[in-house]
């Protein structure tokens, strides 16, 4: 009798044991999720970092890192979650480059500490929005962070862009990859003397140089652009109206220097 009681004792304390242990590794592994979206900003530099998948300790997503004006880049990471450090790879494109490096972020509360950036949790990585300084042009645009692997800025030759006898001091456009990874023209940004302006200008007319979105004493931006989807993709389409519902907010253009 004396040994089946032990036995049972025995039974029940392992039960409790592991039922404990169960509840514990639960909490824990609650503890330990990261956020599906973070986002750090810098002055005019910002960084998106996304969690597509967290399977235990093992995590991997997306990263961009925008500096304003400078070299950027944007890749996929793989890591581990492990007491509150984060330890990735980060296999990330920079000047069209391929590079692999270590990146580690150190949670503390609801946010990620990393190579100065403070990463804080935001309810939705496509909410996001960066500055993007536009060439010569001494404008800023505003454009959605999440599609900045999609996104690259040019400058074309302002002679073949001529209305009438006037030309525009400096254009830029801005290119847009496709699903199909074609780079597109998708919206120019001309910059005006303030007088050729305000001789061209005709407001009975259809704006082929663009609207008019940001001034200064001297100059004058116009910006054209697409306002409806041009694209068989659902999500080329979807990129496309992000953009355009920015690019005709005259809010969305500031001094970048």
């Amino acid at each position: 009798m004396k040994r089946a009681l032990v036995v049972v004792a025995g039974i029940l304390i392992f039960v409790l044991v592991t039922s404990g242990g169960g509840i514990i590794a639960k909490n824990s592994s609650k503890a330990l999720a990261l956020a599906p979206c973070y986002h750090a900003q810098v002055s005019n530099d910002s960084a998106l970092l996304e969690i597509t998948k967290q399977d235990g300790i093992s995590v991997s997503g997306n990263l961009i890192q925008q500096h304003f004006q400078k070299d950027s880049s944007f890749g996929t990471f793989k890591g581990k979650f492990i007491n509150n450090q984060l330890t990735t790879t980060y296999s990330f494109y920079s000047e069209g480059q391929l590079t692999d490096r270590e990146v580690i972020f150190n949670k503390s509360g609801k946010a990620l500490d990393s190579e100065g950036y403070k990463y804080l949790e935001a309810a939705g990585c496509k909410a996001i929005t960066y500055p993007q300084g536009l060439s010569l042009i001494p404008v800023s645009a505003t454009l959605p962070l999440h599609l900045f692997p999609k996104l690259r800025i040019t400058s074309p030759d302002p002679s073949e862009f001529t209305f009438g006898q006037y030309s525009p001091i400096s254009i830029t456009q801005l290119m847009f990859k496709t699903s199909k990874g074609e780079w597109v023209g998708l919206v120019n940004y001309y910059l005006w003397d303030i007088n050729d302006w305000q001789d061209i200008y005709n407001p009975n007319e259809a704006p082929d140089f663009g609207y008019e979105k940001w001034s200064d004493d001297k100059t004058v931006l116009t910006v054209s652009g697409p306002q409806d989807c041009i694209y068989e993709d659902k999500g080329d389409c979807s990129a496309v109206t992000e953009i355009s519902g920015l690019m005709y907010l005259s809010e969305s253009y500031t001094n970048s220097n």
